[in-house]
């Protein structure tokens, strides 16, 4: 699955650099005068990759005693981040994006809704980014976006029931990240707003604030 979503990220880029210059072609020497080069983002995500990846894959695991142990009850905070844009013209921009989100997942022995431990899991995501404006007019504008990068899962476990025997184990873990937008409309000149639809560790549908200067 890696390998497949790997050439498709590749692809994509190349794509962004053949594009280029067929834009080039079409659009005036104005434009490429007058353009911003600088965009910095604040931007909300949800649902998350943590959200989709346990509710629809019922992510379990083995805990110290041996037994395996499902999500009984879930809470996620989706995704915070903050960004920047650097535009190499008019219609192409390469960046970084940098994310934060939490979960807390209540985990019950598989077979019984009972809860034996509370798993609270920070993430932390750090993407670079390649964005391609495939259309403009007036103050809207529509772009295309990929992102590749890593995210650090940061587990916490305490037991909820007391007198029993302690299984819960605080794990730390580094995870490859994407994301795939192919639709992601501004509006605004210096200052816009924004929204997309996506799949990643961005969130499906993201809303935020950008400055182009």
């Amino acid at each position: 699955m890696k390998k497949y979503l790997n050439l498709l990220l590749l692809s994509f880029i190349a794509c962004l650099f053949a594009t280029q210059q067929a834009k080039a072609q079409y659009y005036g020497d104005y434009d490429y005068i007058t353009y911003s080069k600088h965009e910095v983002f604040v931007q909300y995500g949800a649902p998350t990759f943590q959200e989709l990846s346990t509710q629809i894959r019922h992510t379990s695991l083995v805990a110290r005693d041996g037994n395996t142990y499902e999500p009984s009850r879930f809470g996620y905070t989706g995704v915070f981040a903050l960004g920047y844009n650097y535009y190499r013209s008019p219609y192409v921009s390469f960046g970084g994006y940098l994310g934060l989100s939490a979960a807390m997942l209540e985990m019950s022995k598989k077979g019984t809704s009972n809860p034996v431990f509370r798993s609270t899991v920070l993430s932390i995501t750090g993407l670079i980014t390649g964005n391609w404006v495939y259309f403009r007019s007036g103050l809207w504008e529509m772009s295309a976006q990929a992102a590749v990068g890593m995210t650090r899962w940061i587990d916490d476990q305490e037991m909820m029931q007391e007198m029993s025997k302690d299984v819960s184990a605080d794990t730390a873990r580094w995870r490859f990240a994407y994301h795939l937008s192919p639709l992601h409309v501004r509006w605004g000149g210096t200052l816009g707003v924004f929204a997309d639809l996506g799949w990643g560790y961005k969130g499906v549908v993201n809303a935020g604030m950008s400055v182009k200067f």
